[in-house]
């Protein structure tokens, strides 16, 4: 008897080559590379894959060439930029700040716990004044848990007063600090290491700590540490903007909105003050333009709404987070950027699965949101950090994708392991919103992404087939009982969605070329002028694209389609460039979330949430931005732009 290796073990066929020993799975690939062509070489294909053809007749057109001709640039931004960033350079208080910067990051760890030790013996001393002047027990306990701050500060302080180290090299040192200052944040390891050390003054720091002490009897003790925690985050961000992009993709789920808005009105100032120094670049094209013109689109219908009052934050909030897209697309330009972006989006949405799953299990899930008496067996819809559970889907759907491209990407198989992990974490916690729209635009987003991944993905689909007969046997009955019940009018969330749509119709044939304004405020006044008998109240039309059309008009519809038209075109004519495997795999993944939260659109209203509305346009951003990049390095590996 033969043997096919010196183990004399017997070695099995691979897959590949039972394919390729198979009479039918080779016809049905060659069919797929047939249809794939066909497809590309069509007028359809050729359409969406003539992006950059369109952005070099748009600098051919009159406009282009009358800006080309003004030449603003170069005549008026580029002086005015020189001039301020040599106002900047030669600032007095900015070279002041500088240096008392330079110098705190180059003082002796000692110092910093003298600062903790006076802190926590000044604060220890208001909490004892408290508790001696103030006799309510109420009072007496909440001073009780104030001593928390103080402690850790007396601990932190022994540990740190008798070091012989420095902040810069310590911070250096730490894995931690490393991980999140210079892995995550881009921080220049090599600055800090180039800092000097300084022996700090006792009495200055003794004076400081005692200061920052007696604070504590003007405000809770959490707050002393907190805020010098955020004036870091911000000086940081102002050196830094592109870790202000990384902060907000991770901790978007976990702010509310007003932080949030807040976020973005500092990442925009610090951005043009880059930009006016000649620190950074705009890129502007065919599709920023779209963006652009969106924007004012729905500033006039703010502006010239049916209710302003109603309607002056929410536009607001709309352009504030629009500019989200713009931020992202000009601050994430390199490779490096790109990575840390699309890690801070995984492990922000799988800590926010991990706390959905916890609800599921362990108590939160509620029954607010459906039809207990069609859907008895589920128990309740988990929310997580949100407010509601199709939120919760929307937000999923758009990140989930960014862990499929890094399983694609893995080479490894303890990284290809981990990214399936975190992705059945996020798809667990998907299943537990209990939300069909978002589960049949999470199926079509990435049926989308396996056809634009590889052409075998056709082939793999013929054995899909086969197994839907099955799948009720392998599923569990919830879930199928939940998908199967889509469009069944029995569901009163189905059938209260279509009489919306039927009151909406009404309206629309009043206000469909203005629109009304923008806000669920103003649709909510002006609505029930229209529903019908049983649906007098709704927050909004529970639809994008019908929200859209009845807040701005069918101006605003046409123009929001037009940009998604050419969102798509750039994306295809991008995808058939010879970019790294990658960055077109993480390109596709996060293309196919954008398409699956609008597809949940068809069903929701998922700029309702304004923290979804942030994440939509940045995911948006941050697709353009990973082509955009890849697109740049590969043109020119050694001019990648370097960003201070």
């Amino acid at each position: 008897m033969s043997k096919n290796n010196s183990g004399g073990k017997r070695r099995f066929p691979s897959v590949s080559a039972l394919v390729s020993q198979s009479l039918i799975l080779p016809l049905f690939y060659r069919f797929a590379v047939f249809l794939y062509k066909s497809i590309r070489e069509s007028a359809v294909g050729q359409f969406f894959l003539n992006y950059e053809k369109e952005e070099a007749a748009m600098k051919e057109s009159f406009p282009g060439r009358l800006s080309a001709r003004l030449n603003i640039t170069d005549r008026v931004l580029r002086p005015l930029r020189f001039r301020i960033a040599a106002q900047f350079d030669h600032s007095m208080i900015l070279n002041i700040i500088r240096r008392y910067l330079t110098r705190l990051a180059s003082l002796s760890l000692a110092t910093y716990g003298l600062v903790c030790l006076t802190f926590s013996f000044f604060s220890c001393m208001v909490i004892v004044a408290k508790f001696f002047l103030q006799a309510s027990d109420a009072v007496s306990a909440a001073l009780i848990g104030d001593i928390v701050v103080p402690a850790a500060a007396l601990l932190i302080g022994i540990c740190l007063v008798s070091s012989h180290h420095f902040l810069a090299e310590a911070l250096c040192q730490s894995k931690i600090v490393h991980f999140f200052l210079f892995r995550c944040a881009g921080a220049k390891e090599e600055y800090f290491r180039s800092l000097g050390h300084i022996h700090g003054h006792a009495a200055a720091a003794s004076v400081v700590g005692s200061v920052l002490g007696l604070f504590t009897a003007f405000l809770p003790a959490y707050l002393i540490p907190l805020g010098m925690a955020g004036l870091v985050v911000l000086l940081l961000i102002y050196k830094i903007p592109e870790a202000g992009v990384i902060l907000a993709l991770f901790a978007l789920p976990f702010l509310p909105t007003k932080a949030l808005i807040g976020l973005m009105m500092y990442l925009l100032l610090c951005f043009f003050l880059k930009y006016f120094r000649g620190k950074r670049t705009i890129h502007f094209g065919w599709l920023d333009l779209c963006v652009l013109l969106f924007m004012i689109v729905m500033l006039v219908a703010g502006v010239f709404s049916a209710s302003p009052a109603d309607s002056l934050f929410p536009v607001m909030v709309f352009l504030c987070f629009m500019c989200g897209y713009f931020l992202i697309v000009n601050l994430i330009r390199t490779s490096e950027w790109v990575e840390r972006a699309a890690f801070a989006v995984v492990s922000s949405s799988t800590l926010v699965s991990l706390y959905g799953i916890y609800q599921n299990f362990f108590g939160g899930a509620a029954t607010t949101w459906q039809d207990t008496d069609m859907f008895s067996e589920i128990t309740g819809r988990v929310v997580s950090t949100f407010e509601n559970p199709n939120v919760l889907a929307e937000y999923l759907i758009m990140c989930i994708p960014a862990a499929v491209a890094g399983f694609f990407c893995s080479k490894r198989a303890s990284e290809r392991l981990l990214y399936l992990f975190l992705c059945g974490i996020s798809g667990a916690c998907l299943i537990f919103t209990w939300s069909r729209g978002a589960w049949l635009g999470f199926m079509i987003a990435m049926l989308l992404f396996l056809l634009i991944y590889s052409k075998k993905t056709m082939v793999v689909m013929l054995f899909g087939m086969l197994a839907v007969p099955f799948a009720p046997f392998v599923l569990p009955a919830s879930i199928m009982n939940r998908f199967l019940s889509i469009g069944n009018l029995a569901d009163s969330s189905t059938s209260d969605r279509v009489h919306i749509w039927e009151g909406v119709a009404g309206l629309l044939k009043d206000h469909f070329l203005a629109g009304i304004g923008v806000g669920v405020g103003v649709f909510q006044k002006i609505y029930p002028r229209y529903t019908l008998a049983g649906i007098e109240t709704a927050p909004h039309s529970h639809n994008l694209f019908l929200q859209i059309l009845v807040e701005t008009g069918i101006f605003g519809l046409i123009l929001f389609f037009i940009f998604l038209v050419v969102y798509a075109k750039q994306f295809f004519t991008l995808s058939v460039r010879p970019l790294p495997e990658k960055r077109r795999i993480l390109m596709a993944a996060l293309f196919c979330g954008t398409l699956a939260v609008l597809a949940q659109g068809m069903t929701d209203y998922i700029w309702y949430d304004y923290r979804v509305l942030l994440v939509f346009w940045l995911m948006i951003g941050l697709t353009v931005a990973v082509g955009r990049t890849a697109l740049e390095e590969n043109r020119s590996p050694e001019a990648s732009l370097r960003q201070n």
